[in-house]
């Protein structure tokens, strides 16, 4: 089954809530509390993303964090990859190396030679990588624009 790590989902809850306080910085603390996140894993996933300039951070006793960029311009996939690496849906299935556009050597597989299916999965994982690149954190974390599902299908309610 295909799923976001725990990395990218809390990711995901801390730019949501940074999304709805726009006007102030929100520590990492309160983040944390808000979502019965785990503190320290959260620092570190801040501290990622304000490495590769999603959010800012404010030092000081009214320190925190905020947006750093506009999540209409940043994609799900780029956020995966900032905190996961390339987008692989199988050991055997490697990513295409966007600079290269060539696939790297695997190493692991006895059969990618002999495989029915490595061609399937290849195509499977490029589709994907395709509508991670779609879907942007705007459409995501921004209240009032957020991709709205039905409530019944969620099981919230």
């Amino acid at each position: 089954m295909l799923s976001l790590s725990k990395r990218v989902d809390y990711a995901l809850i801390a730019l949501a809530h940074l999304a709805d306080r726009t006007d102030r910085v929100a520590p990492a603390r309160e983040i944390a509390e808000a979502y019965d996140l785990p503190t320290p894993l959260l620092m570190n996933i801040l501290k990622e993303l304000h490495q590769h300039g999603l959010v800012r951070s404010l030092r000081g006793t009214k320190g925190g964090y905020a947006l750093g960029v506009n999540p209409r311009e940043v994609s799900l996939h780029d956020l995966i990859v900032m905190l996961e690496g390339p987008v692989q849906t199988m050991e055997c299935v490697p990513a295409v190396d966007p600079d290269t556009l060539s696939l790297p050597v695997v190493g692991n597989c006895r059969a990618s030679r002999l495989c029915p299916v490595q061609g399937p999965l290849k195509a499977l994982n490029d589709r994907l990588v395709r509508f991670l690149r779609q879907v942007k954190l705007s459409d995501i974390i921004t209240p009032g624009i957020r991709v709205d599902v039905p409530v019944e299908r969620v099981g919230i309610g």
